[in-house]
C-alpha cells in the first residue's frame, strides 16, 4: 500500500525551477529518503506534503485521499518534524507537550513519551535550556503526541554532533520496527545509506534515481577500492590482471585498484601476495556508496551548493 504518492509535482519561485515533475511513492511501514545537495529542492517538496506551500502542478495522495481537498484530516494522521522548528521559551517541556496535546482528541500520555524519548530529567526546563540532541527529542516527542501513521522529518539531525546523530537514528529506527512509515530528506549521505529502505536522489529540482541504497550502487556499476601499500614495488600492469581489477593506479607507495566485485579481486590479491617477495600492509577496502552513485548521475559532489 502507498502512503504517499506524488505525481508530476512542480513549484516555480519567479525565474527559479524548484521542482520539476517530481513522481515518487512511499510505501507503509518503510523508511523513504529524500537525499540530495542544499538548494536541491528537498525542502520545498516537504513543505508541499505538508500543505504549507501549494504546488504549481502535480498531485499529492497521502493514504488514498486528495492533500489539497483533506488537508485537515491528513494533518490528525501526520507528524512533523521541521528543519528548524520555533517554540514558546517561557513555557517549560511539560507545558509545552500538555499544550499540543490540547490540539487532538487523543494523545500518548505526557509521562509515557517524557520516558520514551529520555526526557524526564528535563521536563521542568525550557526549549533553550535544552543541549541540541536534547531539543530533538523533544521535537520528535512532540510530533508524535498524537500518534500518527506518518511521520515525515526536513534534514532532522542537521547540527547535530555524530553521536547525538547516531542515536537519533537508533530512535527512528526503533520507530520504524514499530510499524510507523516515515519520510526524510538528508543531504547527508550516510544518513540515507544507513536508514532509508528506499531512496530518491534529487539533484536541481529532479529526481535522477530512486530504489535501493544496495541496488543503486550495484546496478550503476559504481566501483569499489582496494587501496595498500607494499614493501616491494610492483607493476601495477601485473594487478591489472587480477581477476575482478578494473584499473590499477600508483600514487607514489599507494596502490589503488577499482573493482566491481571487491570480495573476488579481494580473496586474489591476498593469494597473489602468499607468491610474491614483498609484502603488504595498510590494506583498506572501500566500498562504493550513495556518494559515488550521486557523483556519477550529477557529476558534482553532494557537498556542492546549489543556488537553485
Amino acid at each position: 500500500m502507498a502512503v504517499i504518492e506524488v505525481q508530476n509535482l512542480k513549484k516555480t519561485y519567479g525565474k527559479i525551477e524548484a521542482v520539476k515533475a517530481v513522481s515518487f511513492e512511499v510505501k507503509e511501514g518503510e523508511i523513504f529518503g529524500v537525499l540530495g545537495p542544499n538548494g536541491a529542492g528537498k525542502t520545498t517538496i516537504l513543505e508541499m506534503l505538508e500543505g504549507l506551500r501549494r504546488p504549481d502542478s502535480g498531485q499529492i495522495n497521502i493514504f488514498g485521499q486528495n492533500l489539497a481537498k483533506n488537508l485537515l484530516s491528513l494533518r490528525n494522521r501526520c507528524g512533523i518534524v521541521l528543519q528548524h522548528s520555533g517554540y514558546f521559551e517561557y513555557l517549560t517541556i511539560r507545558e509545552a507537550l500538555g499544550l499540543f496535546a490540547s490540539f487532538y482528541e487523543h494523545t500518548v500520555a505526557i509521562a509515557d513519551l517524557a520516558e520514551k524519548f529520555q526526557l524526564e530529567p528535563f521536563l521542568h526546563r525550557t526549549y533553550r535550556e535544552l543541549s541540541g540532541g536534547q531539543r530533538q527529542r523533544f521535537v520528535l516527542a512532540a510530533a508524535l503526541l498524537h500518534q500518527p501513521d506518518l511521520l515525515i522529518l526536513d534534514e532532522p539531525t542537521i547540527g547535530l554532533d555524530p553521536g547525538v546523530r547516531q542515536r537519533l537514528w537508533d530512535t527512528l529506527m526503533d520507530l520504524r520496527r514499530d510499524g510507523l512509515t516515515m519520510l526524510l530528506t538528508t543531504h547527508y549521505m550516510e544518513e540515507a545509506q544507513i536508514l532509508a529502505d528506499r531512496v530518491a536522489i534529487l539533484d536541481d529540482g529532479r529526481i535522477v534515481a530512486c530504489d535501493r541504497p544496495v541496488r543503486l550502487v550495484n546496478s550503476l556499476g559504481v566501483v569499489s577500492r582496494l587501496q595498500f601499500m607494499i614493501s616491494k614495488p610492483v607493476n601495477v600492469t601485473e594487478l591489472e590482471n587480477l581477476p575482478g581489477v578494473i584499473m590499477a593506479r600508483r600514487d607514489r607507495y599507494t596502490y589503488d585498484l577499482e573493482t566491481n566485485t571487491p570480495e573476488i579481486t579481494l580473496r586474489e590479491l591476498l593469494d597473489w601476495e602468499k607468491h610474491y617477495s614483498g609484502k603488504i600492509f595498510n590494506l583498506q577496502v572501500k566500498q562504493a556508496t550513495l556518494e559515488d552513485v550521486f557523483l556519477k548521475l550529477t557529476g558534482h559532489s553532494l557537498k556542492e551548493r546549489r543556488r537553485t
